[in-house]
């Protein structure tokens, strides 16, 4: 494993401001959020209902069609840190 550089990070993240869904494998209810930096092995979110995010879930980026397994890490005010626990898969087609 690589290691970490002084903001535990292994790899770099790139800035960015795009729309995620959190997606509850047990519930199957979606949580909104807002990606604001992202990296190979996870991501900073905003979201605006902290309390509807599970410590587990599928991240689905509905721009660039992909859905990956993650997990929380850490949790501050409406601001949630997440790793990556799986392969980015293309997302499954949505029918509404």
């Amino acid at each position: 494993m690589k290691e970490a550089d002084e903001n535990n990070r292994v790899s770099r993240r790139s800035r960015v401001l795009k729309g995620a869904k959190l997606v509850n494998m047990k519930s199957w209810s979606l949580v909104d959020c807002t990606i604001k930096d992202i990296s190979l092995t996870g991501a900073k979110l905003v979201c605006g209902d902290q309390y509807s995010v599970p410590d587990e879930f599928r991240f689905l980026i509905p721009s660039e069609n992909t859905i990956q397994p993650a997990k929380v890490v850490w949790r501050k005010n409406n601001m949630i840190g997440i790793i990556f626990t799986g392969e980015k898969t293309r997302a499954p087609v949505r029918k509404f």
